[in-house]
């Protein structure tokens, strides 16, 4: 069981069986949120969640202007319905910060300011593209917080896609709105998957966009307008992943709320698993994973960086070397998250090192042990996966920092215990 003794929780090890449904896409409902601020009329977006990321990126569409009411598992929202602030708060969301810049250069004056680890992320890939499209951009040392003012007027422009999406798919969401056409050349992109979400979410908004088959070329028309939608967020494949990963180590575990067919990058979780020998199957509109012999594998998560706190966890359980390759994509995340999982997991008993861009994981029996998160919530989900099969299981302080992507994963775990 989860077991709380003061501020610090014990994850025990044991078996584990249910069925849940998937937490809310964050990604998915950032893009929602930002293209429906601009909208002429009011959106409504079901099934949001309650993540940290969406709450930061529903208060600076407000401050964008729209007009935004939360009434359960709804939000409404009336684009350009209320005066514009002059300072948005993205919270600790690097999506959001990068993104909101370029929408917010749409028009006006506006302040994006950043929480806790953010604050040190730098943001030179927003800062001249933006400037090459009409807007004036600052932001001292390239850190937040940004400067911005329109208007933004479209043109040609060179993005830089190896670090970061984040700042493209803002781009995109922005330049449809703008006076001009756009010609958007992507250098080095490695998060395809999540440009082709923002893609999808602009044609949901009638937005239209000419993309190259590989995304190195977008042409993007200007005096375009947003028409409102009537959409559910999606399930996320990211948070997903730890209970898939979950079943397959411990137990049976049935996962409702994801799209077969969608664009979120972690859906290649499936594939992960699938080489890692893991029971797979959909049942009943849901995706099961059951406990079975795990073997090391090979896998390629440069375009999915966020499967490897789960991919690496798992792989602590399984028989014989796994190795994963784009580690470097690691290093500006909510903390290092390369030498975090490498870290921590070793601290568990688990044997991983780092080869260049990959992570090398020789399986075996974990002792377990005491994990520090990092106040990243991908580490601390990652070393409760970890716990499941451990022989002590895991102690850990901090676990509130999942509260960013999945504010419920220790409770939906306990939940999957079969206990009272």
């Amino acid at each position: 069981m989860l077991g709380h003794g003061g501020t610090m929780i014990h994850i025990a090890p044991g078996p584990l069986a249910g069925r849940l449904r998937a937490p809310a896409s964050k990604s998915h409902l950032q893009r929602l949120l930002l293209a429906a601020s601009q909208a002429e009329g009011t959106s409504l977006l079901r099934n949001p969640g309650d993540s940290a990321d969406g709450r930061a990126c529903l208060e600076v569409v407000r401050g964008l202007g729209a007009r935004a009411e939360r009434d359960g598992e709804r939000i409404r929202i009336t684009g350009h319905a209320a005066p514009r602030a002059r300072e948005l708060d993205c919270g600790e969301s690097g999506f959001c910060l990068r993104a909101a810049a370029a929408v917010a250069a749409l028009g006006g004056e506006s302040l994006l300011l950043a929480r806790g680890s953010l604050r040190g992320r730098p943001m030179d890939m927003v800062l001249e593209p933006l400037r090459q499209l009409g807007a004036r951009c600052e932001a001292e040392g390239g850190l937040p917080p940004l400067r911005v003012r329109g208007p933004l007027k479209g043109g040609t422009v060179t993005v830089d896609g190896r670090a970061s999406s984040q700042f493209l798919s803002g781009l995109l969401l922005a330049l449809p709105l703008a006076e001009g056409d756009s010609r958007v050349e992507v250098v080095g992109l490695r998060s395809g998957p999540y440009v082709r979400m923002t893609l999808d979410v602009l044609a949901a908004f009638g937005a239209r966009v000419r993309a190259s088959a590989d995304l190195s070329l977008i042409e993007v028309p200007g005096g375009q307008r947003y028409r409102p939608v009537d959409l559910d967020v999606e399930g996320d494949w990211s948070g997903a992943a730890f209970l898939l990963a979950a079943g397959a180590v411990a137990g049976d575990v049935a996962v409702e709320g994801l799209d077969p067919r969608s664009a979120q990058a972690d859906r290649a979780v499936v594939e992960a698993l699938g080489a890692a020998g893991a029971d797979l199957a959909w049942e009943g509109g849901a995706l099961r994973a059951r406990r079975s012999d795990l073997a090391g594998f090979a896998f390629d998560a440069t375009d999915c960086p966020d499967l490897f706190p789960p991919l690496a966890a798992l792989a602590c359980h399984a028989r014989g070397t796994t190795r994963l390759k784009g580690a470097s994509r690691l290093r500006a995340k909510e903390s290092d998250r390369a030498e975090a999982l490498v870290t921590e997991l070793t601290a568990l008993g688990g044997r991983l090192s780092l080869e260049g861009d990959w992570m090398v994981i020789e399986g075996g029996p974990l002792e377990g042990g005491r994990v520090d998160p990092r106040n990243d919530h991908r580490i601390a989900m990652a070393g409760a996966l970890a716990a499941l099969r451990s022989r002590r299981g895991v102690h850990m302080d901090g676990e509130g920092c999942v509260d960013k992507s999945y504010p419920s994963f220790f409770r939906d775990l306990e939940s999957l215990r079969g206990e009272p």
